[in-house]
């Protein structure tokens, strides 16, 4: 577990940081109160263009259930997307269930449900899952056997749920139950409500056999002990807790929480065949499987990437004409295809799994919250991205030889399915506005041009530059990655019509840097001037060493030129 910084916030504080993050995941709008006998959440309609949510945690705690864990529940309600509204409606309107027989059948799909989010939270984190497996012990050892020992549907879920499953292996249907909780490890938000059609039949018998029990006590009134028998399917049952508090409003104000899956509306239980709920289920499985990257994707376009600072715009250049040198690209195809990786366990952009902790720790320090990743296998892959400038100066020859050479690269890794190049053109304008193209293809890099649709970008916004393609690099899934930054002039920028001062604004440059340091130490700069110009131009200063390059021009370049580029690719990602 990451260690937390206690000086630097309070465990209130800290719950707040990981409700943040399915805030972003999920687009919502989550409030934690502490009060009340138990942990739940509520959903509240949208509000502000968000999804509401309020999460009440337990004061004092449950017993068994420390704060933090029940917290980190209930949040995966809201992260995993429970359709609690959805299955009270089809429980009541489609199956036509209530009074205690809906309450019974409600509580089975809670259990099933909070064994569905908790698997998928432990899969995204696995700190999570030790941590679930240790409450639910502790929940078990809580139980009393008399309740065990009932074979209530409901408590028997829990049982197993518990870890108290060899205490009740003897007992009618437990191999169904048992079944159901391994059945719903891992699917989508309907996973819990296929699942429960699949013991259904089962639960009926229960109820059934305890409402022929009354009938032929052949009373005609029912004593405190029948009561007791038909309400114990319901009310006496063991409980998580954790109970998904449902809104008062009749609509949820999604139409995801209040629908059922299309496999399941307006169809009746005893119409659907063994081999359609068998096919449902790993259906649910097939889809689940993608739940927890569909998360860490939402997580990572808020990281800076897809949300665009407010004086950045994407625009559209004029398209021109580009040449391929297939000599160089040729050559440079040989290097690539014998880049190899290592194989280790690390946090970075890509693994199987989410470490929520490192995620939350980059929010609270202000580091690169895109580095959350536990990567566990061996991935080949390089990952490049060539920032170019696209101010006046490159006007002409350079702009033409950074799109040849661009060209270039993309024709050299076109057969390798692990290397992938991307590239962006940039520039600013007086009122402090960068305006970007992404060129994600070779068929975009007719777009690298100076001119655009909207306006002149004329100045040279580096500090953009570098904080923009590292975060695009961000989102690439090669294990090495590069980036190159191709200019011809000196670093400026306008800052609401007034032009920054060339030693504040290499401050501002200078933090840049450090931070696209943060996705990758191969960066390097290829400056196109006079040696004289060169010598002058703080960017020297700025990248430093071995890792910028100053030629005169790149037009029908020399084997000099060719063969320090090469050397300079090679000992940035071998």
């Amino acid at each position: 577990m990451t260690k937390r910084n206690i000086d630097l916030l309070s465990n209130r504080d800290m719950f707040v940081k990981y409700a943040n993050v399915v805030e972003v995941a999920r687009n919502s709008k989550i409030e934690i109160k502490h009060y009340g006998k138990t942990n739940c959440v509520s959903y509240h309609g949208i509000v502000g263009g968000k999804h509401s949510f309020k999460i009440q945690s337990a004061t004092p705690n449950v017993k068994g259930i420390e704060k933090f864990v029940g917290i980190i529940h209930e949040l995966s309600h809201v992260l995993f997307q429970s359709p609690f509204i959805a299955t009270r409606n089809l429980l009541q309107d489609n199956w036509g269930l209530e009074g205690e027989r809906y309450k019974l059948f409600f509580n089975a799909f809670n259990v099933l449900e909070d064994q569905r989010i908790e698997s998928q939270m432990g899969k995204m984190y696995l700190k999570h899952a030790s941590r679930f497996t240790k409450t639910t012990k502790k929940l078990g050892e809580l139980m009393e056997m008399r309740t065990i020992m009932k074979e209530n549907p409901v408590n028997m879920l829990l049982a197993i749920r518990f870890h108290r499953g060899e205490d009740m292996i003897k007992l009618k249907n437990y191999d169904v139950y048992d079944k159901a909780l391994k059945d719903v490890v891992l699917t989508d938000k309907y996973g819990a409500l296929r699942v429960l059609v699949s013991i259904k039949p089962y639960i009926d018998e229960w109820v059934n056999d305890k409402e022929n029990r009354i009938k032929d006590s052949g009373n005609s009134y029912q004593t405190d002990e029948s009561k007791s028998e038909m309400s114990e399917f319901a009310d006496d049952t063991a409980s998580t807790n954790s109970r998904f508090t449902q809104n008062s409003k009749d609509s949820s104000g999604e139409d995801t929480f209040a629908e059922a899956p299309d496999d399941l509306k307006d169809r009746l239980v005893d119409e659907i065949s063994d081999k359609e709920i068998e096919d449902m289920i790993n259906q649910s499985k097939e889809s689940g499987k993608s739940s927890v990257s569909d998360i860490f994707n939402s997580l990572r376009d808020d990281g800076n990437y897809k949300k665009l600072p407010k004086n950045l715009k994407m625009i559209r250049r004029y398209e021109c004409n580009y040449d391929i040198d297939h000599k160089v690209a040729k050559g440079m195809s040989r290097i690539f295809k014998t880049l190899m990786m290592r194989s280790n366990e690390f946090i970075d952009y890509d693994g199987d799994e989410v470490d929520v902790e490192s995620y939350v720790e980059g929010i609270i320090r202000g580091n690169d919250m895109g580095r959350c990743r536990v990567n566990q296998k061996t991935s080949h892959g390089v990952s490049i991205v060539i920032s170019i400038d696209g101010s006046s100066s490159m006007q002409g020859e350079p702009i033409e030889t950074a799109r040849n050479l661009v060209a270039t690269i993309f024709e050299s890794v076109k057969s390798i399915d692990n290397v992938d190049v991307r590239a962006n053109v940039w520039g600013g304008n007086t009122y402090g506005m960068v305006g970007v193209t992404e060129i994600n293809s070779i068929d975009d890099v007719k777009y690298i041009n100076i001119r655009s649709h909207e306006g002149d970008y004329f100045t040279t916004p580096t500090h953009m530059a570098l904080e923009y393609s590292s975060n695009m690099l961000k989102q690439m899934k090669g294990s090495k990655k590069m980036m190159i930054l191709i200019t011809d002039g000196v670093p400026n920028h306008f800052n609401a019509g007034y032009h920054v001062a060339m030693n504040t604004y290499m401050i501002s440059c200078k933090k840049s840097l450090v931070k696209a340091m943060s996705v990758t130490s191969n960066i390097m700069c290829i400056v196109v001037q006079s040696d004289m110009a060169f010598k002058r131009n703080p960017i020297r200063v700025l990248f430093k060493g071995t890792k910028v390059m100053n030629v005169h021009t790149m037009k029908n370049a020399s084997e000099k030129v060719i063969k320090r580029f090469k050397i300079m690719v090679m000992k940035s990602l071998v």
